[in-house]
Order: structure tokens, then C-alpha cells, then sequence
């Protein structure tokens, strides 16, 4: 549901998103979601020119341009009725209709800078007698309208493989009558197959299809090709508009031949994939069907459409990256094997000897935009790496040319010293080439393990506040390393809000990004804006096996080096060098441009999928709790002398599994539970794709409490989560599927939630003081003041076990009915006293772990060894959740600030 306000620093509110409410106050939900979709897959510049062909009465293109007042539009339409109709209704500065055929010359050549053709090419076949040629001249024209770099958007349907035969298994139910809207959804196929491709000559039209005898009582079994099973499918449920559509054929190229016309026309194939609509097919597909091979194997729900974004290039310009054959070659990385000492298991680490820092640098609009420089186009040819492991399960592809962080070596900060005076400003122009905002400085954020089980590397986040200068710069060679290729990206602009959508759809397969860009928009108070919805059910229970979140905080308090060197690897990984080739075209053909050798990891014993998957069940109170298991982390413990950890459960994902629906039953048979209760988590992401090919599933698994029968899967409220996460987490997969799971929580769900975090806040952490006895776990922000040239070290909540540690003992009570104020404040002050009598280490800010007093040997040093300056603490939750805390603030005035759309 998006926000109907959002907030900037100094909670006022911003008056673009109450004018775009109130703008779409009467589009249909429909019409915004699918607005909201497709401009999710064009990462386009303000003043960009949009042209939305085949629009009808034009309530996407209006949606669209309410949405992005700063994009131009121009809806196409070849009907009269329609673009009047339009022309009449949907006034906007930045939106123009426009009569016009879509498969005809409607813009001078290289004058726009997008086309968006959303489900209107099929018609573009069928009215041309089921005509393909006619779909590519279009495509064709089309392309030579766009600019240089240009981009255009295709979502259809996509043809099922050309003569493949399937059997379709259908409910045996009597239609109530002889008209279209009273048939039975098997007698309504038996009229399909006698009345489709009714523009054949007379006798001519329809398809092969043939009942066999029903595998079960009550059903019909059919035979026909799986081009007209999928053709009825998509059709089925839309009865009001059954005969208009008869004529149309919805599919007319396969998902290669797709792929194959787009390429032809030199275009950088950016992102495809078949797209499945998870409520569509709950709503439509499950339950009414079955789709099975012609030997009885069941088959997964056929895709609810087709999506491709390609980008017109220059000649000679870098289309594709690919591996295209082994090399000799010894590579950069090393695997080495680790011991666990508690339990004697050996694992392999892979490692680059590489730290790295990823910088976002970004500006912030007069009206409260958040705006951040990306390295658009940075060459990543693992995403296209030959499968050795398992399916492509998703059938997600990419050019290998990826939008990114800004990423730069670490020891270039460490060299840096301090970020005060004009030391930031000197690094940021150095080598990004941008200028620093007055007094600003470099800030660090999160640092984050991408792969904390098996590749030994941190990644460290900066930011920066910058100007805006142009929106897309050249990449400075001192940020592309060792990069051979061709394709060297640029520096580019972008909406924060627009990138975290394009992640939410798949078009960036960078969780990572995701969690780095919320957490910029909550350092800054700018709320971000959610346009994902699932509703969750979930029975109550009793919930017995509970997190004891005491005795967490002190064992990762205390130094844990139980992984130690070992001499020998435990074969679990081996790492492959290949050469990966960069292609072009030109004079019509395709030509390498580069190559370069590639080193990457990879797992003989695991398929490149692996399951991220996050139990949720509701307590008898109502609260909403997450599931997970504690880890021991080899990486985080080289670095912060604990790799102590919750973290998602994790499933290698069997060769075996061929589709979403056998992933869903196979996960659900992990769990004891019903498929139905298996919840697909957003698209799937590359876990780290400068090392390994693996990608991630993130899923939910909702049951009632007693469905969870391992014992080492232990609970925690939602609302702790919120408190606690930086705390207690090194693992990113379970951070990313705990925030995608919240989103899809019932509103009321998510109220009681941040309602018990509200009552927390003022109760409890308000009054809170730092206590020095207590190790703090994660430095939110080191800033550098200006003036004085000091380093400052701001600890926000779950920067400290203290203060954390003093809500735990009220967490599962009401705060408001605290009454003696004093009496807990003694009670808090024999609790820290307590804690030094166990020994428990001083607080550090560097994010390193403590070095305990008998272990002199170990290489880690305390934050006063390390540093002399200052140290500023500050417990205001506001800098960690305060966007929590406001919505609450927001949905109580919700009702009040009418009309606005209620779910987005």
C-alpha cells in the first residue's frame, strides 16, 4: 500500500505525494498497479520523452504520468472515439494523446526516449491475419524512433513451445445454461476449440482438441496443444469481454523468438522474463486446473505474461556479455578450509583478499526526492554463466550489464584517514568526479557479508551528500580496477524510490542495494514508499519455542573463534576461470568486442538455487512473529571475532525442481505444511555476483505455531525485530526476506506492531543512558564534523546490548502499564551491574569484536585502543525506526484525508 504522505527531514510533509493521491483518486487500482509495474522496468531520467503506444482511452498512460510528473507522455491510439475520450478526460502538463496506428512512421527517426508496448503487439498480429512479419516491421519502425540508448518495453504474452501437446484436467460440472457467461469452464474450452481464429475462412478456424477418459471421478481430461491450452487459460475468467477478444490471438512468438527479434534490431537485450502474477494465479489458476506432460507429469502455472526491455545501442556497442569457453589461467581467488572446533565440521571459504566499499552518493530535491548516483552498465558477465548446477528456474535473463553501488577498494578509505574539512570532498571528486554538498563529509552505513557462510568478504557502505550536477557521467578509471571489457558504465542519476522498484520487480537483482538504499532513506527520514501487497492469514497459537534474546546479547558480547584455520579443504567448493566474451553487432552480424578471465566459485554438491525461507505464525496475543535458527558464521568471525547469528533457514533447491509450483511442495514438505502456505518473497537475487553464480529465493512459509516441529527453529515478535535486527543478524538473506515479509502483512498486523514498538520507545528508551560495561554491536553512522574536525560516532538502537537489554525484560508486557519508574530504574541499574560481574566486554564502535583481556594473542582491538577521539552515543530510536513510528501517525489521520487510493 503506498503512503499517503511521505516525510522529510523536519516531519513536514511533502506535497507531491498528496497531489499524485488526489490525481488518481478515481483510476481504477488496476490501472495504478500496472503503471506503477511497467515504468518500474525503465530507469529513466527526468524529461525523459514516454510513448505509450496502443493507450485505447488512456487511463495507463494518465496513471503513469501522475505517477512521474517529471516524464513526458504521449499516449498513441489509432481509434478517433478513443483519443478524444482521452483528450477530454486525463489533463496533465506532462501528458499528451495522439492519433496514430502503432505499426506505422508516428515520430521522426531518434526523437523519443522510451516506448512502452504493454499488451498491445498481439493485436497488432491477429488484426494483421495472425501475421508475425507484421509484429517485427513493428518493432522495427519502432526502434528507429528511439534516441541513442533509448529504451523499449514489451509485455505480452509469450507462445508456449511450437507444436508441444498437453492434457488439461477439468472439474466435471454442468453449466448452468447455453450462453457464454453460463457455461462450465470445460464445456466453455469445447466451445473455444469449435469457435477460435474466427477471421479463417468459413469452416476453418478452431483446434484439435479430444476429451480422454477422466483419471479421476469428476473431472474431464483433454487433449490439445499447449499453445490453445494457454490461449483459453489467460482468457477463461474475462467472460464480459469473451466474444470482443475471440478474434485476438494472445501469443505469437515463443520467449526465444522474442529474445531473437529484439536482438536482430541491435538492441542490448537488458532484462526478459516471463512474469507470474501471484494473485492471478491464485485467483484464477488454482484450484480450476491442472496442467499435466502428455505422460501424466504434472506441469508448473504457465506465465501470466511476458516482459523484455531493451535498449537501443550504437554499433559496436557492448550487446552481451557471455562465458564462452574454459581458460587455463590461474585466477584470483583462493579457497581455503575453516574447522569449527565445537563440532569439528570442515567448510570451505572462498576469498579475493578484497575489502570493498560501495558508495551512494545522493541528493536531495527541494520537495523531499532522494536522488542517488549509480554506476549504470558496470559489465557482469557471471550473471550469463553456463549452468553447471540446476535450472534457470525463474528464466530471468540479463545482458550482463548491471546498475550498481558505486564500488571502490576499502584500502582507498583506509588511506583516507579522516573524512573531516575537505578530505571527503577532495576523495568524492577525485574519483566519482561529483561535488560534495557544503560541509558534508562522507558517512558510513551498514557493512554487510554477502555471502557470510562461505565467501570471505565484507562489503562497507558510504554515503555522501552531493550536488547535482549532470545526471550521467563518466566512470573514472580508478573505480573500474582490473575491468577489461568494453562496456564500462557511467555514472547515473537515479531516483531512490525508482530503484527500489525496479528491485521489487526484478529488473535489479540486487538485494543488497535494497537494504543499502532503505537504510539511506531512514538515516535521512524520508520514507519509503511500498507498492507490494500480499495478504497474510495465519491462525493463532501457542508459541513455545521462544527466542531468549538475553542470553544472545551476551554470548556475541564475548569473542567466539571457534572456526580455526585447517590444513586441508572439505572439497565443498572449487573455483572455475573462464573466459567471458563481450559481443557487439555491426553490418548486421554479431562480433566480439572484448573478452576477459573470470574466476568464480561454484558447488558441485548444490544446484545455483538455493531457498531462503522465513517461518511466520501469530501468537495467541495477536503478535506476528518470525521464525529462524542461530548460526555460527565463519566470515563475520574473521572480522568481528563472533559469528554468532540468526538466521533463515536455507534449502539447496534439487535439480529435480523444474518450477515454482514443485519449489513451493517441496518447501512445504520441509515444513510438515500445505503448499497454499508457501509465499513467494519478491523476484530472486544474485547472492554475490562478482563471486558466484548462486542465486537466492526468498520465500515465507505462514502457519500456525504448532505446523513447526524442528526444535531449533525458535520465534520473536515482528515488533522486537524492528528494535533488535541490527543486533542480532550478519546474514543479509534473512534480513532481506524479513523486510519483504513485512510488507505483506495485514495492515492491522503491521499497526499492532508498530504500536507496541511506539509505546516501547516512550517508555522505555526515552529516558535510557549509555552504559560503557555493554558492547555495542554496529556502528549506524561515523560523520565528521566540519568545524571542528573531529570524528563523531553516532550508536543508534541496536548500536548497544544496554539499552537494548533494558526493554527486554517489558517486551512482553504492556509499557504503558509501567507505574514505578524508580523502582525500575534501581532494578536497570542492578542489571548493568550484574552484567559487569559476567565479564561481559567494553562497548566498541569500529564495528571489529572486543579482544578479551586472556586472549592477548588474537588481532582484534578495542575502539579506545583504536581511537582517541570523542565518542558521541546517542539512544533516540528516531535515527533507526522513526519511519515505523510516524506511520503509525499516518494510518490514525488515514481515514481522515479523503479520497485517496487505499491499496496500491
Amino acid at each position: 500500500m503506498a503512503d499517503t504522505e511521505n516525510l522529510i527531514a523536519g516531519d513536514e510533509p511533502t506535497d507531491y505525494i498528496k497531489e499524485r493521491n488526489y490525481l488518481l483518486r478515481e483510476v481504477a487500482y488496476e490501472d495504478v498497479r500496472r503503471a506503477w509495474f511497467t515504468m518500474s522496468h525503465m530507469l529513466l531520467s527526468d524529461g525523459a520523452h514516454v510513448v505509450d503506444m496502443g493507450c485505447s482511452t488512456g487511463e495507463l498512460t494518465y496513471a503513469m504520468a501522475a505517477l512521474f510528473p517529471k516524464i513526458r507522455f504521449t499516449g498513441v491510439d489509432k481509434s478517433k472515439r478513443n483519443i478524444n475520450q482521452a483528450k477530454n478526460k486525463f489533463k496533465l502538463t506532462n501528458l499528451k494523446f495522439k492519433l496514430g496506428d502503432v505499426t506505422g512512421d508516428l515520430f521522426p527517426p531518434e526523437s523519443v526516449d522510451a516506448i512502452i508496448n504493454s499488451f498491445i503487439l498481439h493485436q497488432v498480429f491477429s488484426n494483421s491475419l495472425y501475421n508475425e512479419k507484421i509484429v517485427s516491421d513493428t518493432l522495427r519502425k519502432q526502434f528507429s524512433m528511439l534516441k541513442s540508448e533509448g529504451l523499449m518495453f514489451i509485455r505480452d504474452y509469450a507462445k508456449p513451445p511450437e507444436g508441444e501437446f498437453v492434457l488439461m484436467e477439468m472439474h466435471d460440472k454442468e453449466s448452468e445454461g447455453n450462453t457464454l457467461s453460463e457455461l462450465s469452464e470445460a464445456d466453455l474450452l469445447v466451445w473455444y476449440s469449435e469457435h477460435a481464429r474466427p477471421k479463417q475462412d468459413p469452416g476453418c478456424g478452431g483446434f484439435f482438441l479430444e476429451e480422454l477418459e477422466p483419471r479421476f471421478p469428476k473431472t474431464r481430461l483433454f487433449r490439445l496443444p499447449y499453445k490453445w491450452a494457454y490461449e483459453y487459460i489467460m482468457r477463461k475468467d474475462s467472460r464480459e469481454k469473451w466474444e470482443r477478444d475471440l478474434p485476438f490471438e494472445y501469443t505469437y512468438f515463443t520467449v526465444p523468438e522474442f529474445r531473437s527479434e529484439l536482438s536482430a534490431l541491435g538492441a542490448r537485450l537488458e532484462y526478459s522474463a516471463p512474469h507470474w502474477d501471484d494473485e492471478f494465479i491464485r485467483r484464477n489458476f488454482t484450484g480450476h486446473f491442472r496442467l499435466l506432460q502428455m505422460d501424466g507429469e504434472p506441469l508448473g502455472d504457465p506465465p501470466t505474461s511476458f516482459i523484455a526491455v531493451a535498449r537501443k545501442m550504437p554499433e559496436k556497442s557492448s550487446l552481451r556479455i557471455k562465458e564462452r569457453r574454459l581458460s587455463h589461467k590461474k585466477g584470483n581467488i583462493e579457497i581455503h578450509g575453516m574447522r569449527d572446533e565445537h563440532t569439528g565440521d570442515l567448510v570451505d571459504v572462498a576469498t579475493r583478499n578484497l575489502e570493498v566499499a560501495e558508495m551512494l552518493p545522493y541528493h536531495i530535491t527541494d520537495e523531499g526526492r532522494v536522488y542517488i548516483y549509480l554506476h549504470d552498465g558496470i559489465a557482469r558477465g557471471l550473471a550469463n554463466a553456463v549452468s553447471r548446477s540446476g535450472l534457470n528456474l525463474d528464466l530471468r535473463e540479463w545482458s550482463g550489464h548491471m546498475v550498481e553501488p558505486i564500488a571502490v577498494d576499502y584500502d582507498h578509505i583506509k588511506a583516507l584517514g579522516d573524512f573531516a574539512g575537505q578530505n571527503s570532498a577532495n576523495f568524492i571528486y577525485q574519483y566519482l568526479g561529483l561535488k560534495a554538498k557544503r560541509e558534508s563529509v562522507i558517512e558510513e552505513g551498514p557493512f554487510y557479508y554477502p555471502e557470510p557462510n562461505y565467501i570471505d568478504e565484507r562489503v562497507h557502505t558510504l554515503y555522501m551528500h552531493v550536488q547535482r550536477l549532470k545526471d550521467v557521467l563518466p566512470i573514472k578509471s580508478s573505480v573500474l580496477q582490473s575491468h577489461h571489457f568494453h562496456a564500462k558504465g557511467m555514472l547515473r542519476l537515479f531516483s531512490a524510490q525508482h530503484v527500489l522498484d525496479a528491485i521489487s520487480v526484478g529488473l535489479i537483482p540486487n538485494a543488497r542495494l535494497e537494504l543499502q538504499i532503505l537504510s539511506l532513506m531512514q538515516h535521512l527520514k524520508i520514507k519509503a514508499e511500498n507498492w507490494i501487497s500480499k495478504e497474510i492469514g495465519i491462525a493463532q497459537g501457542e508459541i513455545t519455542n521462544t527466542f531468549d534474546v538475553r542470553e544472545f546479547l551476551r554470548q556475541v558480547s564475548h569473542s567466539d573463534k571457534r572456526f580455526r584455520d585447517a590444513k586441508n579443504t572439505a572439497g565443498q567448493l572449487r573455483t572455475v576461470n573462464s573466459i567471458f566474451v563481450e559481443e557487439g553487432q555491426t553490418q548486421g552480424g554479431y562480433t566480439g568486442i572484448s573478452s576477459e578471465d573470470l574466476d568464480f566459485v561454484i558447488s558441485d554438491d548444490k544446484t545455483i538455487n538455493t531457498a531462503v525461507v522465513l517461518p511466520l505464525t501469530r501468537s495467541t496475543k495477536g503478535d506476528i512473529h518470525a521464525g529462524f535458527l542461530i548460526k555460527h558464521l565463519p566470515v563475520p568471525q574473521r572480522y568481528e571475532g563472533n559469528g554468532l547469528s540468526v538466521a533463515a533457514p536455507t534449502f539447496n533447491i534439487p535439480k529435480e525442481i523444474k518450477n515454482f509450483r514443485m519449489l513451493k511442495q517441496f518447501i512445504a514438505e520441509k515444513f510438515g505444511v500445505t503448499p497454499d502456505m508457501v509465499l513467494k518473497l519478491g523476484e530472486s537475487y544474485f547472492s554475490h555476483i562478482g563471486v558466484t553464480p548462486q542465486k537466492i529465493h526468498p520465500l515465507a512459509v505462514a502457519a500456525p505455531p504448532d505446523y513447526f516441529k524442528d526444535p531449533k527453529t525458535q520465534f520473536m515478535p515482528v515488533y522486537q525485530y524492528m528494535i533488535l535486527w541490527r543486533s542480532i543478524s550478519k546474514e543479509p538473506h534473512f534480513m532481506t526476506t524479513l523486510a519483504r515479509a513485512y510488507r505483506f502483512l495485514p495492515e492491522h498486523m503491521k499497526m499492532d506492531a508498530k504500536r507496541e514498538v511506539m509505546m516501547i520507545v516512550k517508555e522505555k528508551f526515552q529516558a535510557a543512558q549509555p552504559d560503557w560495561s555493554m558492547p555495542a554491536t554496529e556502528v549506524v553512522t561515523k560523520k565528521a564534523s566540519a568545524k571542528n574536525g573531529k570524528n563523531e560516532f553516532t550508536l543508534a538502537i541496536g548500536g548497544g546490548a544496554a539499552p537494548v537489554k533494558k526493554a527486554l525484560d517489558t517486551l512482553d508486557k504492556n509499557p504503558a502499564n509501567a507505574k514505578n519508574f524508580a523502582k525500575k530504574k534501581e532494578l536497570e541499574k542492578e542489571e548493568r551491574k550484574s552484567r559487569k560481574r559476567m565479564g561481559l566486554a567494553a562497548a566498541r564502535t569500529t564495528g571489529n569484536a572486543e579482544e578479551e583481556e586472556d586472549d592477548p594473542s588474537e588481532e582484534f582491538e578495542t575502539s579506545a585502543k583504536k581511537k582517541k577521539n570523542k565518542v558521541k552515543i546517542s539512544l533516540d530510536l528516531v535515527h533507526e525506526f522513526e519511519n515505523e513510528i510516524q506511520d503509525i501517525r499516518d494510518a490514525l489521520d488515514e481515514q481522515e484525508n479523503k479520497p485517496k487510493p487505499e491499496k496500491w
